[in-house]
C-alpha cells in the first residue's frame, strides 16, 4: 500500500476502535493490529496515543466545521442559511456515526482542552460575526452570542443523536423548534 495511506488507515483503525472500546481500553498496538501495520509505524506519525486522539479530533471537527461554517458574503445568518448549515450538519452527523460518536466521546474527555479548542478559534469567529448580525437586526433574540452558538450546537447534536435512534426521515420540524428558540 501506498506510504501516504498508513496515517489514514490508522485513523480509520483509531476510529472503529475507539468508537467500540472507548478511547481509554483502546491501545497503540490494538490499533496497529487494526491498521495492518506494525507499532512502531504509528509512532512515525504520532508522538504519542494522546497525539493521535488530537489529530483526529482535529481531523474530523475541521470536517464538520467546512460543512457549517461557509464564508458567506452576508453580515448576518439568515433563517435559509441557518437552515443550510444546520441540515448539512446533522446530515453530516447521520452520515458518519463513527466520526459523530468519537467527537461526542471526546468532547466529554480531558483529551478535549482550551489548547485544542484554540485550534477552532477563526471559525467561531465567522460564526459568532454572523449570529451578532443576526442579534442587531433583530432576527435573533439578544441572548449572548456564545449562549446562540451553544445553542445552535447542542440542538444539532441532540437532533442527530434522535435520529441515529428513531432512524425518522424528519428533519424540518427539529429545525423549526432550533429557530422557535432563538428568532427575534
Amino acid at each position: 500500500m501506498k506510504e501516504d495511506n498508513k496515517e489514514k488507515r490508522i485513523f480509520d483503525a483509531a476510529l472503529k476502535l475507539f468508537v467500540e472500546n472507548g478511547i481509554d481500553n483502546t491501545s497503540i498496538s490494538l490499533i496497529s493490529k487494526e491498521a495492518g501495520i506494525a507499532t512502531g509505524t504509528i509512532y512515525l506519525y504520532f508522538d504519542n496515543k494522546v497525539d493521535l486522539i488530537n489529530k483526529l479530533y482535529i481531523s474530523i471537527k475541521k470536517e464538520i466545521l467546512e460543512i457549517i461554517c461557509t464564508e458567506p458574503t452576508e453580515s448576518m445568518l439568515s433563517y435559509d442559511l441557518l437552515e443550510k448549515l444546520w441540515m448539512d450538519g446533522v446530515e453530516w452527523g447521520v452520515n458518519n456515526p463513527c466520526a459523530y460518536r468519537f467527537m461526542m466521546q471526546t468532547e466529554i474527555s480531558p483529551y478535549c482542552n482550551e489548547e485544542l479548542s484554540a485550534q477552532f478559534a477563526n471559525y467561531m469567529k465567522v460564526l459568532t460575526k454572523l449570529v451578532l448580525g443576526s442579534i442587531e437586526s433583530k432576527k435573533f433574540k439578544d441572548l449572548p452570542p456564545e449562549y446562540i452558538l451553544e445553542t445552535i450546537w447542542t440542538h444539532l447534536i441532540c437532533t442527530i443523536g434522535y435520529i441515529a435512534k428513531t432512524k425518522t426521515r424528519e428533519r424540518k420540524i427539529f429545525f423549526q423548534t432550533l429557530l422557535d428558540g432563538i428568532k427575534y
